[in-house]
C-alpha cells in the first residue's frame, strides 16, 4: 500500500507539472504583477520612500542633539548632555525608528495581499518546476495529507537493507528524529556526521538545500524525497521488511552453496547445460566454453546454409545483410473450401454460451469463492460465476451488464468480484482452461506447446490509474496487456505494465508464473522482447529466445574469444558475430 501510494503521488505531481506547464504564462505574468505592484510601493514617490526620507530628517536631529558624545564618554559628561537636550534627543530616535518600521511594513502589507510569502514562494517553486522538469519540488503538497500515516507505518514496520548501503533507512532515521521541527532540520545526525544523500538524483539533492540556510535541509523536500526513495527501494529489494512475503529479503531466499553443488547436475541436465551422467566439473571455463562451441556451431551453419538461403541477402562491399519481403500465395481452393465446411458444422456460437460450455465441462468455474475458502452461500454459484467472468471480461460494468441481463442485480455482480475473484483464483482458471485444451487432438494441428509468442496490445483505462500511462505510440492513456501466446493458439499467461517500460522484462516472469502442463521452450518476441540481460537468463534457465529484432543490420556485433577468427567477408558469420563481450 505503502508503494501504491508513493506511485499515485508521483503520478500526481508529474501531472500537476503538466498543468503548470499549461498554465505558466498566467503565473508568470501574475508574479510580474505582483513584483511591479510591491517595486511602486518603494518607488521614488511611494510611501516607502517617504518614511525613509522622514527617518532620515529625524536621525540627523538626534545626531545633532548628541553632538560629540560618544559610547565611551564619561557618566559626568552623559549628565551634562542630559541637561542640554540629550533625553528629547532619545525621544526623536525612537519615532524615527517607528517610522522606519511602518515604512518596513508596507511591502509586507503587498504581499499579504497577494497571499503571503509563503504563497508567493509555491508560485516561484511552480514556476522553477516547469523551467526544469522538476516535479521533485511539487511531491510534498501531495504527500502532505499521508505524511502521518507513512511517519506511522515506517515506525511499525521492521525495515532492513538487503546489502551494506543503509543510506535510505539513515535519512528515513534522521527524519523521523526531527519530523516535528517547522521547516529547516539538520544535515547533520546525532553524531555530527552529514546525512548521506547520494541516493537522491540533482533534482532532489537540489530541492533539499536552501541556499539561504547552510547547514540545513528543507524539510518538507527532505521528507518526500526519502518516503520516494524508500517506495523505490522496497519496489527493487533493496530494502525488505521482515515477516513479509512479497518485500522479503531476497538474500536470504538463496539457497546455500551445499545445497546448489546438490542439485545442480539435475538442474544443468534439465535446461540442457549438461548430458546426463556427465562426471565433468561444471564451471565458469566449462559455461565459457560450451557457450563459444554454440555460437561457432550456430555461425558455421548459417554461413553453410547461406547460399540456399533466398530470403536473407548479404551485400558482397559493405557486408550489410537485408532481408526480402515474404510474398504470400495467397488461399488455396482447398482452403477456402475446408473453411466453410467448417462454417456449415460448426455455428458459430455466443461468447457467453462459449464461457458457459467451458465452464460446465472443464469446471474452471470451482476455483471461485470467498476468501475464507468456505462453499459460496449462493443459490446458483455456477450461474453467477460464469455471468460474473463475462461481465467482467468484456469490460462492461456490473451495473450496465445488469440492465441487460435479467434475473440478476448490479450489486450481485460486483459482490461476486470483488468478494470470490481474484488475481491467484484467476490464474488458477486459466491454467485449467489451457490444460484442457492442451489435451485436444486438434490443437496438436497448429503445434505441440513447445513454441510462444511474447508480445503487447494497448488497453484504453481511465488515466486515475496505477499502471496508466499515456502512451507515445497511440497518443492516449491506458497500459499494455503483454500476453504469453502458445503455438497452440491459447494464451498461457497475461501481465498488465505500463506502457514506458522495456517489455523484456517481463517475458521471463510470464514462463515462471505459468501454471499449466504447456511448458515452451521457445520464445519468440520482438525487439522489445530482447536485452542482454534477458539473453543471458533465457540460456541459464533453458530455453531460446528468438527475438525479431528491428534494425539488426545496424548493430555493431563482436567477438571476444581471447583469440582471432577469420572468416570470409559477406558471410552470415562476420553479418552475425557473437554478443560474448
Amino acid at each position: 500500500m505503502f508503494c501504491k501510494r508513493i506511485a499515485l503521488q508521483v503520478k500526481r505531481a508529474k501531472a500537476e507539472l503538466e498543468e503548470i506547464r499549461e498554465q505558466q504564462q498566467a503565473i508568470v505574468e501574475a508574479l510580474i504583477g505582483n513584483y511591479r505592484t510591491v517595486l511602486q510601493h518603494i518607488d521614488a514617490d511611494s510611501p516607502v520612500h517617504v518614511a525613509r526620507e522622514k527617518a532620515a530628517t529625524l536621525t540627523a536631529e538626534v545626531l545633532a542633539a548628541v553632538g560629540e558624545l560618544d559610547q565611551d564618554a564619561a557618566p559626568d559628561a552623559v549628565a551634562a548632555r542630559l541637561g542640554e537636550g540629550l533625553a528629547p534627543a532619545l525621544h526623536i530616535m525612537a519615532k524615527a525608528l517607528r517610522v522606519q518600521a511602518g515604512a518596513l511594513g508596507v511591502p509586507a502589507a503587498v504581499v499579504d495581499g497577494f497571499g503571503g510569502f509563503e504563497g508567493q514562494y509555491e508560485q516561484i517553486e511552480k514556476v522553477a518546476a516547469h523551467h526544469g522538469n522538476y516535479w521533485e519540488v511539487l511531491l510534498y503538497g501531495h504527500l502532505l495529507k499521508d505524511r502521518s500515516t507513512m511517519y506511522d507505518l515506517t515506525s511499525r514496520l521492521e525495515l532492513r537493507a538487503t546489502s551494506e548501503d543503509s543510506r535510505v533507512l539513515d535519512a528515513l532515521a534522521h527524519a523521523r528524529r526531527h519530523k516535528n521541527l517547522r521547516d529547516y532540520i539538520p544535515e547533520r545526525d546525532e553524531d555530527g556526521h552529514p546525512v548521506d544523500i547520494s541516493f537522491g538524483t540533482l533534482n532532489w539533492q537540489k530541492a533539499v538545500r536552501d541556499k539561504n540556510r547552510p547547514g540545513a535541509f528543507v524539510r518538507k523536500h527532505f521528507e518526500a524525497m526519502v518516503f520516494a526513495a524508500l517506495a523505490e527501494e522496497l519496489r527493487t529489494g533493496d530494502v525488505a521488511v521482515a515477516g513479509s512475503e512479497e518485500y522479503a529479503d531476497w538474500s536470504e531466499q538463496l539457497l546455500p552453496w551445499e545445497d546448489v553443488e546438490t542439485k545442480l547436475g539435475d538442474y544443468l541436465v534439465e535446461v540442457g547445460l549438461a548430458e546426463p551422467g556427465e562426471a565433468t566439473a561444471y564451471d565458469a571455463v566449462t559455461f565459457r566454453r560450451q557457450l563459444e562451441d554454440k555460437l561457432t556451431a550456430a555461425a558455421a551453419t548459417a554461413d553453410a546454409g547461406y547460399p540456399d538461403n533466398e530470403g536473407l541477402v548479404i551485400d558482397p562491399e559493405t557486408g550489410i545483410p537485408s532481408l526480402k519481403a515474404h510474398r504470400s500465395e495467397g488461399q488455396q481452393a482447398s482452403a477456402k473450401a475446408l473453411k466453410q465446411e467448417i462454417k456449415v458444422r460448426m455455428p458459430e456460437p455466443s461468447l457467453l454460451g462459449i464461457i458457459s460450455r467451458t465452464a460446465y465441462w472443464v469446471e474452471w468455474w470451482r476455483r471461485f469463492g470467498p476468501a475464507s475458502g468456505n462453499e459460496p452461500k449462493l443459490k446458483d454459484p455456477f450461474g453467477r460465476y460464469v455471468i460474473t467472468t463475462f461481465v467482467k471480461g468484456t469490460n462492461m460494468g456490473p451495473y450496465e451488464a445488469a440492465r441487460h441481463i435479467p434475473g440478476v442485480s448490479g450489486h450481485e455482480l460486483s459482490l461476486a468480484a470483488n468478494r470470490h475473484f481474484s488475481i491467484p483464483t484467476l490464474n488458477e482458471a486459466i491454467a485449467d482452461l489451457v490444460n484442457a485444451h492442451a489435451r485436444l487432438d486438434i490443437s496438436q494441428a497448429w503445434g505441440d506447446g513447445s513454441a510462444v509468442a511474447a508480445d503487447g496490445t494497448h488497453m484504453d483505462t481511465y488515466l486515475n490509474n496505477l499502471l496508466s500511462e499515456t502512451s507515445v505510440r497511440y497518443g492516449k492513456p491506458g497500459g499494455i496487456a503483454y500476453h504469453h501466446i502458445s503455438d497452440t493458439y491459447i494464451a498461457l499467461f497475461t501481465h498488465f505494465i505500463p506502457c514506458g517500460v522495456w517489455e523484456a522484462v517481463y517475458i521471463i516472469e510470464g514462463l515462471l508464473k505459468n501454471t499449466s502442463e504447456v511448458k515452451p521452450t521457445t520464445v519468440h518476441a520482438d525487439t522489445q522482447g530482447q536485452s542482454f540481460p534477458v539473453f543471458a537468463l533465457a540460456h541459464l534457465l533453458g530455453f531460446d529466445l528468438m527475438p525479431r529484432i528491428r534494425n539488426w543490420k545496424d548493430l555493431k556485433l563482436s567477438r571476444d574469444l581471447g583469440h582471432s577468427m577469420v572468416m570470409p567477408r559477406g558471410r552470415v558469420g562476420v553479418a552475425a558475430g557473437f554478443r560474448l563481450g
